[in-house]
């Protein structure tokens, strides 16, 4: 069956189109300073432009792989002004219509397995549709909010708790908080949940004392959320460098837990022999993001598709803050 007898190709690409005029538009009407606007904790309006343009060149490479192309090269995403984000918006579109370009009927439909879940060029078609009008209501939501007084995007938490060192006895709990992740989320690129036993191996590696730290918060007498440093890589020279990692209980994300949590470790890390913390963060998760520049990390590049999750690749950012 070839496209050309096909309204379903034609039919997509229309979506697509449409979906895009519309988000360009929006695009075109943004005043000064709407880039930097941002919903408190969220990402602001030029971030969103950028992972719009990461993620359709991720897109790119996915329907390459699929059609047996090579995918065109694209620049990095920046969106320092409008018209540089729809510039780059219109050379990635036309990578994707590059990499589709005289597709047969049998290569649209055709499933492809990554891990246990299969898709098709088709499918990815429809997801770039999908996420133009995701992130477009998105940022419509952002301009319809009252700009965040000075200030306001570092407020006190919502909630109060006690942050602590963790002991022995919070490990089931806080086994319990990470293979929720593990199970339901990309943010953790383990396939399989933990037991209790594993995890207190893990606990052992931190210490009250140390760049090895690791923090508890308790609200109502139950922990709901936790933040620590580890080690970044084995070999010695390393040592002075610490990977962060944080994790809220499912129900317990947006109340400012994570910021408490930062707040202490950041703070019991002072005087200690640490010169930088790095973090990284499977791509999308503004939340995450959010958090990490807020206490003082800058991005410092983004490695593509290094992990395989839920049947699909993933970006990880990574970021990195001297704390010496």
């Amino acid at each position: 069956m070839d496209a050309m007898d096909d309204s379903t190709l034609p039919r997509a690409l229309a979506d697509m189109h449409g979906e895009r005029q519309v988000l360009v538009a929006a695009i075109g009407a943004l005043r000064e300073g709407d880039l930097d606007r941002a919903r408190p904790g969220g990402w602001t309006v030029g971030r969103i432009l950028a992972h719009v343009i990461d993620s359709e060149q991720a897109y790119v490479r996915l329907l390459a792989q699929m059609t047996g192309r090579r995918a065109p090269e694209t620049p990095a995403a920046e969106a320092g002004t409008a018209a540089e984000a729809i510039a780059q918006l219109a050379r990635t579109r036309a990578a994707v219509h590059a990499t589709i370009d005289g597709i047969d009927g049998a290569t649209l439909y055709r499933l492809v397995r990554f891990g246990h879940e299969e898709y098709s060029p088709l499918s990815v078609l429809e997801n770039i549709t999908a996420h133009d009008r995701e992130h477009r209501a998105q940022i419509a939501q952002v301009l319809a909010s009252p700009p965040a007084a000075p200030g306001a995007r570092d407020g006190a938490p919502a909630v109060d708790v006690d942050v602590r060192a963790a002991a022995a006895a919070d490990v089931p709990r806080l086994t319990e908080i990470y293979n929720h992740y593990v199970v339901h989320t990309p943010i953790t690129f383990d396939l399989e949940p933990f037991s209790i036993e594993q995890r207190m191996a893990w606990f052992a590696q931190h210490g009250e004392s140390g760049p090895h730290r690791l923090l508890v918060a308790v609200r109502a007498g139950e922990v709901v959320g936790y933040a620590g440093t580890g080690q970044f890589r084995a070999k010695r020279a390393y040592d002075t460098t610490v990977e962060t990692t944080i994790y809220c209980a499912p129900g317990a994300t947006g109340l400012g837990i994570g910021r408490r949590l930062y707040a202490a470790l950041f703070e019991a890390l002072r005087g200690e022999d640490v010169c930088m913390a790095v973090a990284g963060i499977t791509l999308p998760n503004e939340a995450s993001c959010a958090l990490h520049e807020r206490f003082g990390f800058t991005r410092a590049g983004v490695l593509r598709e290094v992990g395989r999750k839920f049947g699909r690749y993933w970006d990880v950012a990574w970021y990195e803050r001297r704390l010496a």
